[in-house]
């Protein structure tokens, strides 16, 4: 293969018995799956956010695999749109990091919790009930991982070896890159977003920058993001260049004594203010915070992300043109 993929919902030939599952236009909620092909048997990274979602991914799968079974599934990150679909995968092996594992045990935004949280007219209420009309989890229970590893993992998939890199602290607390040499092919997780604004949850922003350098040592052909367009190598140091560029202005703002909410709102996101989602830069401001200051308050999500939904406009898909504006300030941020 020596074209990118179009950005098509659907699965995409990558070359090297590798696929990439594409979930436009990439928004919240809306993510990007792998496939490897072994000879006698298939690897899914990452599971889908619903039923619907990762009932299709699963269709595909089964139409691409032919005679080979799903015996091995990754789950790169504890986000729900990347396990939500793993009761579609039970009796394959689903592996993710032992970090990842405790916070898919503790998520606080499982769907069986979402009506409770759609209750408030506020922003992030209203994004809640946005997921709930938007997304199918009739049927859903969470089906966690049945086996853990910490640092890194070599798999054999009929025949193909996949290395599972864990990368977290980042995105989250525990963060896996999956890298097929043979393809050159590197399906990244969440630790990058292409054409639209990343976020950080976990942090420290520095670990972000290192898990992008650490995708680039694996001197990729391609790479999938969690979500949005696959990639070149090249297009991983946009994103690289978006958290130096994010990293160095909240320092500034920090040493001069502003509050994250301050920094916000003095922020020029210059080229980066084109992508969808350039809000989430709030909730970056608040994890370079806490990596300059440990006894920095921790904000829970739904209070930063009140502040960053509301400042998407809406505009919670992700399409093209979300601007940068600013929401009233948080009490006390």
């Amino acid at each position: 293969m020596t074209d990118l993929p179009p950005f098509t919902r659907g699965l995409h030939d990558l070359g090297g018995g590798c696929h990439a599952w594409l979930e436009p236009p990439g928004g919240w909620g809306y993510a990007n799956s792998g496939v490897v092909l072994g000879t006698d048997e298939v690897l899914v990274v990452d599971t889908q956010n619903d039923m619907a979602l990762g009932t299709a991914l699963r269709a595909a799968v089964d139409g691409v695999a032919g005679h080979r079974a799903v015996t091995t599934v990754v789950n790169t990150h504890s986000d729900g749109d990347h396990w939500n679909g793993n009761l579609l995968y039970e009796g394959a092996r689903i592996i993710a990091s032992e970090a990842t594992v405790g916070e898919m045990k503790a998520m606080w935004l499982e769907p069986d919790r979402m009506a409770e949280l759609a209750r408030d007219d506020t922003a992030f209420g209203r994004f809640i009930g946005w997921r709930i009309a938007t997304f199918d989890f009739i049927g859903w229970r969470p089906v966690l991982p049945t086996e853990s590893f910490s640092r890194s993992k070599q798999l054999l998939i009929g025949g193909r070896v996949a290395e599972l890199v864990e990368v977290g602290p980042a995105h989250t607390r525990g963060d896996t890159i999956v890298h097929v040499p043979s393809a050159g092919v590197v399906y990244a997780g969440d630790v990058l977003f292409t054409e639209s604004t990343p976020i950080v949850w976990a942090g420290p922003v520095t670990r972000c920058i290192a898990a992008l350098d650490r995708i680039l040592e694996c001197d990729p052909r391609v790479v999938v993001p969690g979500h949005g367009p696959v990639v070149r190598p090249a297009d991983v140091m946009i994103v690289r260049n978006y958290f130096d560029f994010l990293l160095e202005f909240a320092t500034g703002a920090h040493r001069a004594g502003k509050t994250p909410a301050e920094a916000y709102s003095a922020l020029d996101l210059g080229p980066y203010a084109r992508w969808p989602h350039a809000s989430r830069a709030y909730q970056n401001i608040l994890a370079v915070y806490r990596e300059l200051d440990p006894e920095f308050p921790a904000v829970p999500p739904p209070q930063a992300l009140e502040v960053v939904l509301a400042d998407d406009d809406g505009d919670w898909i992700g399409g093209a043109g979300c601007g940068h504006t600013h929401a009233a300030p948080l009490a006390g941020a």
